[in-house]
């Protein structure tokens, strides 16, 4: 097995990328293994947020294992999976934390980008070397960045291959927490507990309004936002809120 699962609670999942020989780089064998976990998160009752993280201290991941991505140009993990970076085209709307646990370069760091929050220890770097090797960062480099961070950063990440470290993504809003080493996953694992604590159908709703905002059509976001607030409307949990409200508790949330 390529990736280690474990439950942190009953509602949150650790998934650690399990390649330390190969810098966590993923192969065909990883991503078909991650979508099988994004597929049965995606249909559990239970699990509500995912932690990713890599096994061992100096690199979270390398991005992909070059040995197939340069096999025959790379087509055979292109064609099979449909990007060179996992999650990108998974449809989920469960919410994953990416726990830089060493540095994200190239498609790990566009893996970490496809997470919706990042967690990261404190002396990491984050790096798109792609242009160096005569490559493009297409497994959401360009795509994630552009809309996250100013374009003087993004250009000069890209095409100067300048690294940028933990304190200077996290002023600038690409990282949400910075951790000591040792204080990592419990960090990444209060931020998911902060999240399962909301309603999980309007955590949902919402991360997927939010992707659709930054990445879909903004002409059909009010569609979008209502057609979502009606299915919330419709939901056991919207009628428990109410009632938890006027019972003066904390609602039970069963997400249906």
């Amino acid at each position: 097995m390529t990736l280690a699962c474990q439950q942190l609670s009953e509602q949150v999942a650790l998934v650690t990328l399990n390649r330390p020989e190969a810098h966590n780089a993923y192969n065909a064998q990883m991503v078909d293994e991650l979508g099988q976990i994004v597929a049965r998160v995606e249909k559990s009752q239970e699990i509500q947020v995912v932690i990713l993280t890599g096994a061992g201290e100096k690199i979270f991941c390398a991005g992909a294992d070059l040995k197939e991505a340069f096999i025959d140009d790379g087509k055979g993990l292109l064609n099979a999976h449909g990007g060179y970076s996992p999650l990108q085209f998974m449809p989920r709307r469960k919410v994953w934390i990416a726990a830089l646990n060493g540095h994200a370069f190239g498609g790990g760091l566009e893996l970490a980008l496809h997470c919706d929050l990042l967690v990261a220890e404190q002396h990491v770097s984050l790096a798109l070397p792609e242009t160096r090797h005569s490559l493009l960062p297409i497994g959401g480099g360009i795509s994630q960045l552009a809309t996250l961070l100013p374009a003087a950063v993004v250009k000069e990440m890209i095409l100067a291959g300048s690294a940028l470290d933990a304190s200077r993504a996290l002023s600038l809003g690409l990282i949400n927490r910075l951790a000591e080493r040792e204080k990592l996953i419990d960090t990444a694992l209060e931020l998911a507990l902060q999240v399962t604590r909301n309603a999980p159908l309007a955590v949902q709703a919402c991360n997927a309004l939010i992707e659709h905002r930054l990445h879909g059509d903004p002409a059909t976001l009010e569609e979008h936002i209502q057609r979502e607030l009606a299915q919330i409307r419709q939901s056991q949990d919207f009628a428990e809120s109410t009632q938890a409200f006027k019972e003066k508790r904390e609602p039970r949330w069963k997400g249906v």
